[in-house]
């Protein structure tokens, strides 16, 4: 059954991570450019590219990390379970224990 998000159009539920025409700067520097992405539920899924490429800043979008940045800002949706994550009313502590990170050097 779909669940409608505001200004976005339907979400489909196996849908368990979203870019939505998502954006991010540091600074005056665009890293992320209009970023669409659905992630199934349940599925293993692997970002690879090139060193420099914007994996890390897409990752670290996702339990908004990014927000310690103080010169970082993001544009468009990134939704959770159907949530935009982005929103003012999202509880970024309770987000943070939902989605974790393990870093590759400690």
């Amino acid at each position: 059954m779909p669940s409608e998000v505001q200004g976005l159009g339907s979400a489909v539920r196996n849908d368990k991570i979203s870019f939505k025409e998502f954006n991010l700067w540091y600074g005056k520097k665009h890293a992320l450019k209009n970023i669409n992405i659905d992630i199934k539920n349940n599925l293993v899924t692997a970002i690879m590219g090139p060193s420099g490429c914007g994996k890390s800043s897409l990752l670290r979008s996702i339990n908004r990390i990014n927000d310690l940045i103080p010169t970082c800002r993001t544009g468009g949706a990134l939704l959770i379970d159907g949530e935009n994550i982005y929103d003012a009313k999202v509880d970024v502590d309770d987000l943070r224990r939902r989605v974790g990170m393990v870093f590759q050097k400690p």
